[in-house]
């Protein structure tokens, strides 16, 4: 049904949730035709929110009844966290508003039929994130698939590389919470394509015919009036891919997402004249058309191919009382299908998971919180810590249920408040949360407001231990090539931004920790380690260099140089002494492994356990150059100034007093061993 009203004047746009999508869809506003103003924004993060309203040049509204009241949109785009879209999208559609949601659209199939259900009766649009079907590549596809005589089936592969810990190390149930978040992509192109395959006479629905699931691999075939759809998704397989191929009887097709190209021969293979000439074709194919769709990608910056011609074709229907370019049909299907395959993949988590049996710790032992408990460092923290006695309280915005070593997981975003309950009962503090990734805006929030609001909750609390988990990149850079740097070495200035926005929040993190935890009455130890590296799984880190093609990486600087980094366990070692130990704990610590302080060192070290991987040397004064050369470069249409960045001084190498690293690791390694030996006869 279309709207049975259309608003006068331009469209008032409204965003509830302001993550990553919410800004990549006011990114591709730009591009959208239809006159429209943001009117407002809601988060539950106040502080994101206001940001975001800045950035749209926008009000921020405390609660989306506000929002809707006061800022009367006509269309909102719901772009919070997945699982959380049927009840904003409900309440703007109540409100009268068209609604974007998205992916995955909603859970189940009862939230769509009810939101679809609401809108017909108001006359109102809804919409999905269903950007891949306005996708080049996807539309190319289709153009071409008349030339591939009778459809008999469609292949949809997704490969795609976890996010966030370790493949490796990551529980199941979050493997398969990462799986299912990137489902709906090569789910609704293949539903997409099934469903004009089959003609509409037949009205044929689109069914599961066979599914095997796993926490990190999920293959299904789907069935729609003779015609067959194979759908394979893996955290697992490389190299990265999204592709769509449709099957004939004429030939094969191939629509690849992430070159936005489309390779193949529309004939059927069988004379010798096609078998020797496909080849060749689609190699030419493939170098051409891949080198231009990559082309466009780097011109068109961060837009995801397709998501400003799906929301252009939204707000148009929307405007001018059109149908949505999602259709509700294909949301019905796809809701309940993606309901089902993801029913599978959680279960065959629960499945498999094989939950590691916790020390037996009395009710007396004395509690640890952890901050960040469920990162890379955060996790063998709280790994040491129970082994060593410690009752584990973690905290996160995500908990992962099934981490061993936690005895009980708290879920707080630290970047609102921390209350005094957070840390109940703590003997001590593990402060290890802190924002990896994203611009001032996110290391302001989730590194220096969480820094502030952790003590203030440890106070609230009487904590008065806290071991700060702070970073060597917080050091000025070296005057001169052979300064040795210790823990008396000044930190970065602190309002200067040319090292990039870590350096600035963990440094500015340090700084309120010195500066206010001793007028809070608590006792503070921080620790600096370097890069951080896990030798049973390798991966080089970023001050050695980046991975190029293949086995080969682009290394910085030269073998012989210095480079600061410790192995993971070690460090958590450390950590977990400076609690046992917290009054012979050094105030200071740079944490570097003495075992460990070239580029040469490490790699033989990532080779002793595996790792085969290639180094391709430059000097760092020449690839400083190179980099500030091409970003001036990109920046040049814009006739904008990139933002300063020291890559130099981040990259430089540096020397570092070794000694009273050397001395704690070696205390910390065998205190360890000892304790977790007893501890496990007392258990036994």
């Amino acid at each position: 049904m279309t709207p049975t009203h259309q608003p006068t004047g331009p469209l008032r746009v409204a965003f509830v949730g302001t993550g990553n999508m919410a800004r990549a869809h006011l990114h591709s506003l730009r591009r959208v035709r239809t006159a429209h103003v943001v009117v407002g924004v809601h988060d539950l993060d106040e502080s994101a929110s206001r940001q975001f309203a800045a950035l749209a040049a926008t009000t921020s509204y405390q609660t989306l009844r506000e929002l809707l009241d006061v800022g009367r949109p006509h269309l909102v785009h719901v772009c919070t966290p997945a699982g959380t879209h049927f009840e904003p999208a409900r309440d703007a559609l109540l409100a009268g508003a068209h609604v974007y949601v998205e992916k995955p659209f909603v859970e189940t199939r009862r939230e769509a039929e009810e939101l679809l259900a609401l809108a017909a009766t108001r006359g109102l649009l809804v919409g999905a994130g269903h950007q891949q079907l306005r996708d080049p590549a996807y539309l190319a596809l289709l153009r071409q698939m008349r030339d591939l005589g009778d459809i008999v089936q469609v292949d949809s592969y997704f490969a795609f590389r976890p996010v966030g810990p370790n493949g490796e190390r990551a529980a199941a149930s979050a493997l398969a919470a990462q799986l299912v978040d990137v489902l709906p992509h090569p789910l609704y192109t293949l539903v997409d394509a099934l469903e004009r395959m089959v003609p509409p006479a037949d009205h044929a629905p689109i069914e599961i015919a066979s599914v095997v699931a796993g926490p990190r691999d999920l293959h299904a075939v789907l069935r729609a009036n003779g015609r067959y759809g194979r759908l394979s998704v893996s955290l697992r397989a490389r190299p990265v891919a999204s592709l769509l191929a449709a099957s004939g009887t004429s030939g094969t097709l191939t629509a690849d997402f992430l070159r936005s190209s489309v390779v193949g021969a529309a004939n059927p293979g069988a004379t010798p004249l096609e078998k020797a000439g496909n080849p060749l074709l689609e190699a030419w194919q493939l170098a051409v058309r891949s080198g231009s769709g990559v082309a466009g990608r780097v011109l068109r910056g961060r837009d995801y191919p397709g998501l400003a011609e799906l929301i252009d074709a939204f707000y148009a229907a929307a405007a001018a009382g059109g149908a949505s370019p999602v259709s509700p049909d294909h949301l019905r299907c796809v809701t309940a299908l993606f309901e089902e395959l993801a029913a599978n993949v959680r279960g065959a988590a629960r499945t498999v998971q094989r939950r590691l049996t916790l020390p037996r710790i009395s009710y007396d032992a004395p509690l640890v919180v952890v901050t960040g408990a469920r990162g890379f460092f955060g996790r063998e923290i709280t790994k040491q810590l129970a082994q060593q006695g410690y009752r584990v309280r973690g905290i996160c915005r995500s908990p992962e249920q099934e981490d061993p070593h936690v005895h009980e997981w708290l879920r707080l975003d630290l970047s609102r408040c921390a209350l005094g309950e957070a840390f109940t009962g703590a003997d001590a503090v593990v402060h290890a949360a802190a924002a990896s990734a994203g611009g001032y805006d996110s290391h302001q929030r989730h590194t220096l407001d969480a820094t502030r609001n952790v003590l203030h909750g440890m106070h609230a609390a009487g904590v008065q231990r806290l071991v700060y988990v702070s970073s060597l990149s917080v050091l000025r850079p070296p005057r001169t090539p052979w300064e040795e740097q210790d823990e008396q070495t000044p930190l970065t200035p602190p309002d200067d931004r040319q090292y990039g926005p870590y350096v600035w929040g963990k440094s500015g993190a340090e700084r309120i920790v010195a500066d206010e935890a001793v007028a809070l009455g608590i006792a503070a130890r921080i620790l600096r380690p370097g890069a951080l590296v896990d030798v049973d799984h390798p991966d080089p880190p970023g001050l050695l260099g980046r991975r190029l093609f293949g086995r080969w990486h682009l290394g910085f600087g030269r073998p012989g140089l210095p480079l600061p980094v410790c192995e993971v366990g070690k460090a958590a070692a450390v950590v977990a002494w400076t609690v046992a130990q917290f009054a012979d704990a050094p105030p200071v610590l740079n944490l570097v492994d003495p075992a460990i302080t070239t580029r040469r060192r490490l790699l033989e070290e990532f080779a002793r356990h595996g790792w085969q991987g290639r180094m391709l040397w430059v000097p760092i004064p020449l690839f400083t150059v190179l980099v500030h050369a091409a970003r001036y470069s990109f920046a040049l249409p814009t006739f904008r100034r990139p933002t300063p960045l020291a890559l130099y001084g981040i990259l430089r190498p540096r020397r570092y007093s070794l000694t009273l690293a050397q001395r704690i690791l070696s205390r910390a390694t065998q205190e360890h061993t000892g304790r977790a030996h007893q501890l496990a006869a007392s258990t036994a």
